[in-house]
């Protein structure tokens, strides 16, 4: 008996931009590095790129997870016989055979120095907290100062922080003079004096 086969009618969408719609599927992303986007070759595969600047595609083929199970079956293959073991220099010179050519570098390598110089020069080694956090914190510590407990049942605890955790955020905050200076210099407090509010220095209980 044969199959019968149902079709889904084909609908022609006047809605839909077939030039924007091709650009989309055809396209490989804006690149936002300027000195990538210089060094970018628009006729070459994504992955021809990435070789030729000495960069990776896939982390995980450049840097493989070693494998136990691979490693003892070609170390079996060559105890059996099956596979030759590698030959140093030496004696390959003495068999007379010419070791292979060893690989040069990338066409476009220095575009790796160029982007490792330019991170290490970006780098910063001092910790900071992000924006969003310091805004939470300025609000909490203007309306509550060093009361965590009302932090807590504060409406907008949205995390549900608990008052060591406000603690905790909180003398994080005051340990960065950069970050905290500029909440000082807001409140007319002055700088390098912790301010001389009510604080909850007990672990185990409230005070």
């Amino acid at each position: 008996m044969k199959i019968r086969k149902n079709h889904a009618r084909k609908r022609y969408r006047y809605s839909v931009n077939r030039k924007t719609l091709n650009k989309t599927r055809s396209s490989t992303g804006k690149i936002k590095d300027p000195k990538l986007k210089k060094m970018w070759e628009e006729g070459q595969r994504v992955g021809t790129n990435f070789n030729e600047m000495g960069l990776a595609k896939d982390p995980n083929k450049t840097i493989a997870i070693p494998s136990y199970r691979q490693n003892r079956l070609h170390a079996a293959k060559i105890v059996n016989g099956f596979v030759e073991e590698e030959l140093d220099e030496d004696e390959l010179r003495a068999l007379g055979i010419k070791k292979a050519p060893v690989e040069e570098g990338p066409k476009r390598g220095h575009v790796v120095q160029e982007l490792e110089q330019l991170a290490s020069e970006r780098a910063d080694p001092e910790f900071r907290l992000p924006k969003g956090v310091v805004k939470e914190l300025t609000y909490f510590l203007n309306k509550h100062k060093f009361n965590y407990k009302a932090m807590v049942t504060d409406r907008r605890n949205y995390n549900q922080s608990t008052w060591r955790q406000f603690r905790l955020k909180i003398r994080r905050f005051m340990a960065i003079p950069e970050q905290f200076n500029v909440y000082l210099e807001q409140n007319k407090l002055p700088k390098g004096v912790k301010p001389n509010w009510e604080e909850y220095e007990s672990d185990s209980e409230w005070k």
